[in-house]
């Protein structure tokens, strides 16, 4: 079943990735989140568990490829409070887990995680923070570094993929050493960026066993959790001796610069080159730090004690800047510390990643040399490029079944007369109903927030109707609880679930409603029976390409007394295009008949598809065929008919 042919693996007749070979020594190049992946296979995972999330969803994904050939189990859950706790079973039975989420995900699992803590599980656990500075995917940028601390569980920050592998191999061992949760920290520029990537050995070790004497409940006593929380205390001592000794913290310099440089995590690198670049070499001594928490006390006082001033570079909170600034007062109190909270200069900003531009100024600013020019800095290049792009927000795809959702309930709306209304959206693409043309939303939260913020808004804004729209990976993930609260407290709010088969922000990977799992198996849980088993009276199943219906659906839903579901089932129109491709089929685009068009514009000004273009000399709309998958909707809307498949046409 395994064979080598030269240099081409193979495993059940498919070629094996880079990041599942067993050859110990080669050269791959990997991104980082699938470096991740690799480590933990080195590291001698056994069970890996969460929900997807941008920058770290690919860790997953990339285990799953893997799981069979190496006797592995990967799971998507239905959301990352239930992956950290299919992980955490596993590891309080012994065996080596890890549970991957973005930065907001791990909210979702603090109530295990401070439960976890307590525990002392037998099994190495690594918990996965995908930190996302400058939001790129996210709703916040938050600093997940604090959480380790209020956990009180060590967090390791790589600087790069090759890193990111050797820390996740190692820090099963470090995790059962301790008998503690570990916390992996890489941020978006690590999670996907790419680099080589030297192969280890890969650990075969797969346990079984059972919840051990030591911690299960048939033996201890009455008192444990006051024990315990006494005991994960006494644990922090072993965990700063960890923190020396490991091989990613290090001083480069000789000790007699007076000027010092810390980079946190990926911010070594900007610091690295700043330095380099700018000639400070010899006379700016830097040291890397990847254990931002707990801090190696005795080498962050070798590398202060003979300094005259310290700049802290890391991305968003000064997190280690203020440990430093407490450390410093016992070792080095005339130390002067440059960072985030030096009000008057604040060299390196609180907000939004950083890069070696940000980084060389402040660095430059810092040892009062002159700062030197980035061609590549973002902000030049978005200068250099405004002038060349057209202005654009956000859109939904053409063909995507969300926008024909938010028209098909606007025009209930406009049908019935109502101009005043609140809608609540969700996490996902449909929140793109908010913008123009259709314009839907006033607010929206987190994941599944929009079922319980919109029963709030309709306890205030009494005689306006109010939507919460979510969709289908939302609702199985968050949105449920809520739902049932509506139901107990009858609160009047009409429900839009946006169906399209697929968590589609991510990466389309599968949820509890597509029927496959991560490891390609599953039971399909179907959204109308649990609707209808909370004991919602008003639910109905449309087809979003089928607006009149549709409408009529909404219409009926808005004027029923009571809480009211519609549920908006249509698969994503990138995954149509996807599955039709593989398939060999084409979808024939839609066309406009010219002769009818009369340049007014209601498709593009009510409906808003990318794929419609207005030429202002000819006062005519035509269609992109490059973008146009022909759903149709245009043609429903048209009021001169003037819009029909091309094959018709």
């Amino acid at each position: 079943m395994h064979q080598a042919l030269g240099r081409i693996t193979m495993y059940a007749g498919k070629r094996i990735p880079p990041y599942a070979l067993d050859k110990p020594g080669e050269r791959v190049l990997l991104h980082g989140n699938q470096a991740i992946a690799r480590g933990f296979l080195e590291g001698g995972g056994q069970v890996a568990s969460t929900y997807p999330g941008t920058p770290a969803s690919e860790i997953l994904e990339t285990i799953a490829d893997f799981a069979e050939m190496y006797d592995i189990y990967a799971e998507w859950a239905a959301n990352e409070m239930v992956g950290f706790e299919v992980a955490a079973g596993a590891a309080l039975c012994g065996a080596r887990a890890m549970s991957s989420m973005k930065h907001i995900g791990v909210n979702w699992a603090m109530d295990p995680l401070m439960h976890l803590i307590l525990r002392s599980p037998p099994g190495g656990f690594i918990l996965v923070s995908g930190d996302d500075p400058s939001q790129h995917s996210s709703a916040n940028e938050q600093d997940n570094r604090y959480i380790a601390r209020i956990a009180c569980i060590p967090c390791y920050e790589p600087s790069s993929p090759a890193e990111a592998k050797e820390m996740t191999a190692k820090l099963f061992e470090v995790s059962e050493s301790i008998r503690l949760p570990v916390m992996l920290r890489p941020t978006t520029r690590v999670c996907h960026a790419r680099s080589d990537v030297v192969l280890g050995p890969i650990n075969r070790e797969r346990r079984t066993g059972r919840v051990p004497a030591d911690i299960n409940f048939k033996n201890v006593s009455w008192n444990a959790p006051v024990l315990s929380h006494k005991h994960l205390h006494d644990k922090e001592a072993k965990t700063k001796e960890i923190a020396e000794t490991v091989p990613w913290n290090w001083i480069e310099g000789d000790g007699s610069e007076r000027l010092g440089v810390l980079g946190s995590g990926l911010s070594y690198n900007y610091a690295k080159e700043a330095i380099n670049k700018l000639g400070l070499s010899g006379r700016v001594s830097l040291m890397k730090l990847a254990t931002t928490y707990p801090v190696p006390d005795k080498m962050l006082t070798k590398f202060m004690s003979g300094l005259e001033k310290l700049l802290v570079v890391e991305e968003l909170e000064p997190f280690v800047e203020l440990y430093v600034r407490a450390l410093a007062k016992e070792v080095n109190p005339k130390l002067s510390i440059y960072g985030k909270m030096d009000f008057n200069t604040k060299m390196i900003p609180r907000e939004e990643e950083l890069n070696t531009a940000i980084v060389a100024n402040a660095v430059a600013d810092f040892a009062g040399v002159p700062r030197i020019t980035f061609p590549s800095a973002p902000e030049e290049v978005r200068a250099y490029v405004k002038g060349m792009l057209t202005p654009r927000g956000l859109d939904m795809c053409a063909g995507c079944p969300h926008r024909a959702t938010g028209y098909a309930l606007k025009t209930a709306l406009r049908k019935l007369g109502i101009r005043d209304f609140i809608g609540v959206g969700d996490i996902g693409c449909y929140g793109m109903v908010g913008n123009p043309p259709l314009q839907l939303l006033d607010t929206e939260l987190c994941m599944g927030a929009s079922i319980g913020t919109s029963q709030g808004c309709a306890r205030v804004a009494k005689g306006v109707p109010v939507f919460g729209i979510i969709g289908d990976s939302t609702f199985l993930h968050a949105g449920i609880p809520g739902l049932v609260s509506a139901i107990w407290n009858n609160n009047n709010v009409k429900f839009v679930i946006c169906d399209n088969e697929a968590t589609a922000m991510t990466g389309f990977q599968p949820h509890p409603g597509t029927g496959r799992t991560a490891m390609g198996r599953g039971t399909k849980v179907d959204i109308e029976s649990v609707v209808r088993g909370v004991g919602v009276k008003f639910v109905e199943v449309i087809d979003p390409y089928d607006v009149s219906r549709s409408v009529d659906v909404f219409m009926k839903a808005i004027q029923f007394d009571g809480p009211a579901c519609v549920i908006s089932k249509r698969i994503c129109a990138s995954e149509a295009v996807r599955l039709a491709r593989r398939a060999g089929k084409t979808l024939p685009p839609h066309k406009v008949h010219l002769e009818k068009c009369t340049g007014c514009r209601a498709c593009i000004n009510l409906f808003g598809c990318p794929a419609l273009v207005y030429y202002k000399d000819e006062n005519k709309v035509k269609i992109d065929n490059t973008l146009c998958i022909g759903c149709g909707v245009c043609g429903q809307i048209c009021p001169y008919e003037a819009i029909s498949p091309s094959e018709v046409a």
